[in-house]
């Protein structure tokens, strides 16, 4: 698969899953209802997240989380296009880590637009057991992960020339 594929792929796949799920709880009126995928362990729910990681409020600052999403989008590109000519190994985890920030910085931006009507970044993968939950997220916010998951690896456990 080329390697400039992948975040096309995440980003395409983040926000049908986030338009799909948003569409469906609303035209249902399900907003805040739990649908269980996996029993208890992994459900949907649809969440606007106003502010950044791990449920932290910053819609006050909005437009400056905003631009500072911008800033790192352009400097991860940037850092990914030179690592693509140099055929660097931290290329594949940049790929997943730079899908994953243009999906939440679409959201985003979708917020400062009237007519999206968009409260936040959209969440809606919640994973837990009983009453112990992770945060929800989304696509996106896997994609992150994996590509940090993947840059750790590469860095701890692969020995590199």
């Amino acid at each position: 698969m080329n390697i400039i594929l992948i975040p096309i792929f995440v980003v395409i796949l983040d926000q049908l899953s986030k338009i799909i799920v948003k569409n469906y709880w609303l035209d249902n009126n399900l907003y805040f209802s739990k649908v269980n995928i996996l029993s208890d362990y992994i459900r949907f729910i649809f969440v606007e997240n106003p502010g950044i990681a791990f449920g932290i409020d910053t819609s006050k600052y909005h437009i400056y989380i905003t631009l500072l999403t911008i800033l790192s989008v352009i400097f991860i590109s940037v850092y990914y296009y030179k690592c693509i000519i140099n055929k660097n190994y931290e290329r594949y985890c940049l790929s997943f880590i730079l899908g994953g920030a243009i999906g939440n910085l679409l959201d985003r931006i979708f917020v400062l637009i009237p007519n999206m009507q968009y409260n936040g970044v959209i969440d809606f993968i919640d994973v837990g057991f009983n009453d112990f939950r992770w945060y929800t997220f989304n696509i996106a916010d896997a994609s992150i992960t994996i590509g940090i998951i993947i840059y750790l690896y590469q860095n701890l456990f692969l020995k590199r020339n």
